[in-house]
């Protein structure tokens, strides 16, 4: 199971390289969201089960519990990347309603007078 977890995570932080890569600002945000939901799941993946150890406030059992803490922390970096994610939407299309393109090769530099 852990070289399919793998697999999965280094596929999306391919395509998520791929679309930061690309020239839109869309697809730019959208490589973000793998990027975050890539690292999301590498920090689940990490997590494990305690094999030996106690599990925290259960004390000693013969099932395997997993740590309590890589989950609360993937469910907190979930709402933050959701509303990054929000942001940067709601700036692509301020850019792209202010410019009309939403490449970011043909935006105006903000050089010229």
């Amino acid at each position: 199971m852990e070289i399919v977890m793998a697999l999965v995570v280094g596929v999306l932080f391919g395509v998520g390289t791929y679309m930061l890569l690309r020239p839109s600002l869309i697809r730019i945000v959208m490589g973000f969201g793998l990027y975050s939901n890539a690292a999301n799941l590498l920090l689940m993946a990490c997590g494990g089960y305690a094999q030996e150890a106690a599990a925290p406030f259960i004390g000693e059992s013969t099932q395997l519990h997993m740590d309590p803490l890589p989950p609360d922390i993937v469910l907190t970096a979930i709402v933050i990347s959701f509303a990054v994610g929000a942001l940067l939407l709601i700036i692509c299309y301020r850019v792209y309603r202010d410019h009309g393109v939403d490449d970011p090769e043909r935006l105006p530099s903000g050089a010229e007078g």
